[in-house]
Parts: structure tokens; C-alpha cells; sequence
């Protein structure tokens, strides 16, 4: 044997890359432009954050829409004296009770010799986190009547109606 073919070769490599065998080589952060900033198009984990913020707002407005339906009806019970109004100050700012009250004592509901009232469309549009303005229809007889109010959240009370304009 010769000693000229005696030479040593690397040793293989026996670990995977670091970044997997597809990626790309990292950028370099000078060069790097925020993804979208040309196109206008979000990254996966911004749309990710996004969607979940949404959702948490779609679920406070279904719980405020649900907690305005529950005290019109309410408030509409009570103005037609088929509810005590005590039961009101469980929904209702102090404010609100005692124009109802002055409303049930003067007979200043509208429309309340045309019959029962019954709810009949509630919407709600958000002011902000934790303010709503709450707008409705309800019918008597053959007429439609308005009831606008605003309703606010806290965390030692949650929903509570504190004002309404009752038409």
C-alpha cells in the first residue's frame, strides 16, 4: 500500500439542521421589512389576535343584548303595573326607578290605553368597553312605540340600565 491515499475525510454529520430541511436561511433583521407593510396584509398571529378579540367582543355584545332584552321587558312590565316596581331597582340605576315611578303615578305611559305592551325588536351598539346604547320597538294594539337607554358594566354589578326615554 501507498502512503499517498491515506488521507482522512470529514466525519458525517449525524443531527438534523436546526431549521428543518425546507426553511429558508434566517433574514437579517437590518433588511427585514414588517411583513404586510407593502401589501397591507396581516401575518398569521396578527389575524390569530384579531379573530380572538372579535370573538370576545361578539360574546360581551350578545351579553349585553341579552341583558337589554331581559329589563325592557321588564321595564315595560312594570309601566303596565304587571310587575312591582321594586323589582326594577334589581337592573336599574336609582335614576331610571324613580322616572318610572313618576311615569306610573302621573298615567304618562304612552299608548297605555291601546293595551298591553310587548317587546318586539332590541338592538344594542357598543360606545365602548363597557358602555352600550340599547334602542327597541314595542307594540300596543296596532301601534308601534320607541324605548331608547343606555346601559353601562361594572364588575361588582355587571349590566345595569342607567338611563331610558320611553315614546
Amino acid at each position: 500500500m501507498s502512503d499517498d491515499h491515506k488521507a482522512l475525510s470529514p466525519a458525517p454529520h449525524n443531527e438534523p439542521p436546526l431549521r428543518g430541511f425546507h426553511a429558508p436561511p434566517r433574514p437579517r433583521p437590518c433588511l427585514v421589512r414588517p411583513r404586510g407593510a407593502a401589501t397591507g396584509l396581516a401575518g398569521a398571529g396578527v389575524q390569530r389576535a384579531v379573530r380572538e378579540s372579535h370573538a370576545a367582543d361578539r360574546d360581551e355584545l350578545v351579553a349585553a343584548r341579552k341583558f337589554a332584552e331581559r329589563a325592557l321587558r321588564m321595564t315595560l312590565e312594570v309601566l303596565d303595573q304587571r310587575r312591582p316596581i321594586g323589582q326594577l331597582a334589581s337592573v336599574a340605576d336609582g335614576a331610571v326607578v324613580s322616572a318610572m315611578r313618576t311615569l306610573i303615578a302621573g298615567e304618562l305611559a304612552p299608548g297605555r290605553a291601546l293595551g298591553v305592551a310587548v317587546l318586539a325588536r332590541v338592538a344594542v351598539t357598543p360606545v365602548d368597553a363597557r358602555t352600550a346604547e340599547v334602542f327597541a320597538g314595542y307594540d300596543r294594539g296596532g301601534r308601534r312605540f320607541a324605548l331608547a337607554g343606555r346601559i353601562v358594566h361594572s364588575r361588582a354589578s355587571g349590566w345595569r340600565l342607567t338611563a331610558l326615554r320611553v315614546r
